[in-house]
Formats: structure tokens, sequence, C-alpha cells
């Protein structure tokens, strides 16, 4: 009988250590479940504050190629089957043009177009005649458009062109057209404002366009 009360009693010592444990261990399991946790937020956080230097230099490095070549002094311009009175004549419309749109003289402005003309903006909206254009342009302050660079090329009694623009607001733009032949001289029948975009950004920026 005594030796039946020591096994019992024994295996009453074992239960309790063993419950023991169990109630020690818990905690320290919750603990380290806790510290893993955090460490998993800690490192997200890490991360994604990594993500947002990438992006805010990526963004700046854009930014500041947006304004490169603000004061460029060297004007490209050459012209293909004009002559030189015409050459003259066409690039002096065109600069006149752009002074016209800065200083918002817009009697000036419209008189270097022909009546029948068509001005296509940098919006898909934008294809306006001339009195809808005028609609348009009339409340403005104007805008700025400094010449980088002109090509001219003479088809007939056609004259097409492309030159490259600065703009303080958006940077590098282009204007392409054609000019006809009147009475009153060369007149723009049409005249496209566009925003070139580099090879290596269009698909994101064609991803901005399309949501």
């Amino acid at each position: 009988m005594q030796s039946i009360i020591h096994r019992l009693g024994f295996i009453a010592v074992l239960i309790t250590t063993v419950t023991a444990f169990d109630i020690n261990a818990n905690p320290l399991q919750h603990f380290d479940n806790e510290t893993a946790a955090a460490e998993q937020a800690e490192n997200t956080t890490k991360e994604a504050s990594v993500q947002q230097v990438i992006s805010s230099q990526q963004s700046s490095a854009e930014s500041e190629a947006v304004i490169t070549n603000i004061n460029q002094a060297d004007h490209t311009i050459d012209s293909q089957g004009l002559t030189e009175e015409d050459s003259h004549q066409v690039n002096g419309l065109l600069n006149q043009l752009h002074e016209s749109a800065i200083s918002a003289d817009w009697e000036t402005y419209f008189n270097l177009y022909h009546p029948d003309a068509i001005f296509i903006g940098t919006d898909a909206t934008e294809r306006w005649n001339m009195v809808q254009f005028r609609a348009y342009a009339t409340p403005t302050k104007g805008w700025r458009y400094d010449l980088q660079a002109r090509h001219l090329l003479q088809i007939g009694d056609i004259i097409v062109f492309d030159e490259q623009l600065f703009s303080p607001a958006y940077g590098i733009s282009r204007g392409t057209g054609a000019l006809i032949q009147t009475e009153q001289g060369w007149k723009i029948a049409q005249y496209h404002l566009s925003f070139p975009i580099p090879n290596d950004k269009a698909k994101r920026i064609t991803s901005l366009i399309m949501q």
C-alpha cells in the first residue's frame, strides 16, 4: 500500500511539473510570435520607405530633365526647296506667331492663319477652327513657347514645318504644320502642338492617359 501511495505521489508531482512547463512555455511562444510579427512589419515599412525614396528620386530626375536647355542659345533652322525670300518670310511669320502669343496680341496672332485654318492642341479634344480657337485664346493672358529648332520643307505650293520648342510650363514641346500661299503671302493652314514622349517613358505615360 505504501508503495502505491509513493507511486501516486510521484505521478502527481510529474503532472504538476509538466503543467507548469506548459504554462511557462505558452507566454514565451506568444512573445516569439509577437516579435516575429513586429520584425515583419518593420521590414515591410523599410521596404515601403525605400520604394518611396526611389520613386521620389525618379520623379525628381524627370522634373530636372524637363527644365534642361531652357537657356539654349543656338537655334537649328534649315529649309529645303524654299527660296531665300520665302525662307525669310516663313521664319519671320512663325517667330511672330510665338511672340504675339507671349504678349496675348490676338489680332496679330490670328492674322497669321488662313481663315479656314485648323489648330490642333495637346488634348485629344482640341481640334479647333479659327472661330473656336479665337474663343479659347482671347480670354487668356497668352502662352510662351521658345524656339529651339525648326525645319521647313516646300513641296509645290505648300510648305510643311516642324519645330522644337521649349515651354517653361511643360518643357520640350513640338509644333508641326503647313502653310499655303495666298494673295497676302504665306498663311498657316494648320498648326499642331504636342508633347514628345521619350520611348523609355511611353508605357508609363500612356497608361496614365488610359486611366
